[in-house]
C-alpha cells in the first residue's frame, strides 16, 4: 500500500481553527458501509441511526496542559510540549531549536533542558511538582496546524465533557461533539454507554515518513479497558445490537485489547497500526473526524471503510464545505 493512495488537496479555509458553537451543533456525514450512500445533516440527529439495542463506547481520557512557554536565565522564551513523564518530575519533550539551559519558573521552581545520552532525546526534569506547575501555567496543547497559540477557550473546547483520566497529549477530538444534554438523551433513549481509556500520545499524530504503508512504525499509548466490556459487546451482538466506537482513539484501545491473549484488569500499551487488511472483532460503526492527508488516522478509516468509500466521502465533504480536523465536523460511519 502506497502513502499516495491516502492524500488529498483540502483548502485551507475548511481547516477549523475554533470548533462550532454551542457545542453539538456540528454538521455530520453519515456514510452507510454496504450501500455506500452518503448524507449531510446534523450531529442531534445521530441518534437516528441507532437504537436500544445498540452500545456507545468512549474514551474518557484527559488533556493535560503541557504546552509550556519558559523563560531562560537572559529572559529568553522557549516553548516545549511535555509528551510523556518518564519519571517523577522528569518529561521527554518536543521543542524547537533545543539548546541545554536552566530556566527560571514562576512559583520558584527551576527546570533543567538536556539531552539524553541514551535515547538522544530531549528531556526536561522539574525541580519539584511539575504537574502543579502545568496546572497552574500550562495551555493546551491544540495541533500545531491551527496556526495560533493556545488561549483560554481551548481549556474547555478541547476538552470532552465527560473527561476523567488525565494523561494525553491531545483531544479525542470526536467526542468534542457531544454535550451533557446530548449524554443525557442517550440514556433517554436506552442506549447503553460504556468508557474505557486510551492516553492520546506521539503515536496518534506523528507523521508517515515511508512510502509503503506497512513500514510505518507507531510510538506506543497507554491504555485500559475492563474485561467485562468485551462480555458486553459480545452479549449486544448476540441482541442483534451494534458498537459504535466513538473516535478513533477508542476503537484502537478496543482491538489491540482484543488481540491480548491474557487480559486483565491493568494497563496495557499498544503500538498497533491499523491498515487496509485487518480484521475487526470489536466495532461495527464508528464516530469520527476528518483527518489529514496521508496520516495514520485516515489509513485507519481506510481500513474499516475501504479506501475508496473513504475518499469519496472526503470528496463529498469537500464539495459540501465541512469543517475538517480536530476542531471540524463529524463523520458517522454505520
Amino acid at each position: 500500500m502506497n502513502l499516495s493512495r491516502y492524500d488529498f488537496n483540502l483548502p485551507s479555509q475548511l481547516i477549523a481553527d475554533r470548533p462550532r458553537k454551542p457545542r453539538g451543533t456540528s454538521r455530520l456525514l453519515v456514510v452507510d458501509k454496504e450501500s455506500g450512500t452518503i448524507t449531510a445533516t446534523t450531529f442531534d440527529k445521530i441518534f437516528d441511526y441507532f437504537s436500544e439495542k445498540d452500545l456507545f463506547i468512549f474514551n474518557n481520557t484527559k488533556v493535560n496542559p503541557v504546552s509550556l512557554i519558559l523563560n531562560d536565565q537572559d529572559g529568553k522564551e522557549q516553548r516545549i510540549l511535555l509528551v510523556e513523564e518518564v519519571k517523577s518530575d522528569t518529561w521527554k519533550v518536543l521543542t524547537r531549536k533545543p539548546k541545554e539551559k536552566i530556566f527560571i519558573l514562576k512559583g520558584g521552581l527551576t527546570c533543567r533542558l538536556f539531552k539524553d545520552t541514551c535515547t538522544k532525546e530531549w528531556m526536561v526534569t522539574f525541580s519539584d511538582k511539575s504537574q502543579i506547575f502545568i496546572d497552574k501555567y500550562g495551555m493546551m496543547p491544540i495541533p500545531p496546524y491551527l496556526n495560533r497559540e493556545p488561549d483560554s477557550m481551548d481549556f474547555e473546547d478541547y476538552q470532552t465533557v465527560y473527561a476523567k483520566v488525565l494523561g494525553s497529549i491531545a483531544a479525542p477530538t470526536a467526542g468534542l461533539h457531544f454535550t451533557r444534554d446530548l449524554l443525557e438523551e442517550i440514556d433517554t433513549k436506552n442506549i447503553s454507554t460504556e468508557f474505557l481509556t486510551l492516553h492520546v500520545g506521539m503515536g496518534t499524530f506523528l507523521p508517515i515518513k515511508v512510502k509503503e504503508v506497512s513500514n510505518h512504525e507507531m510510538h506506543k499509548e497507554k491504555f485500559f479497558v475492563n474485561p467485562e466490556l468485551l462480555r458486553k459487546i459480545s452479549s449486544v451482538r448476540r441482541c442483534k445490537g451494534r458498537v459504535l466506537t466513538v473516535g478513533t482513539t477508542t476503537l484502537r484501545a478496543l482491538e489491540a485489547f482484543s488481540l491480548i491473549k491474557e487480559q486483565s484488569d491493568n494497563w496495557f500499551e499498544t503500538d498497533i497500526f491499523i491498515h487496509e487488511g485487518f480484521q475487526f472483532k470489536s466495532t461495527d460503526a464508528l464516530l469520527t473526524n476528518f483527518h489529514l492527508p496521508k496520516s495514520t488516522l485516515l489509513i485507519l478509516i481506510s481500513a474499516f471503510l475501504g479506501n475508496k468509500l473513504t475518499m469519496q466521502c472526503y470528496d463529498f465533504a469537500i464539495k459540501e464545505k465541512f469543517n475538517f480536523y480536530s476542531y471540524g465536523d463529524a463523520m458517522l460511519i454505520v
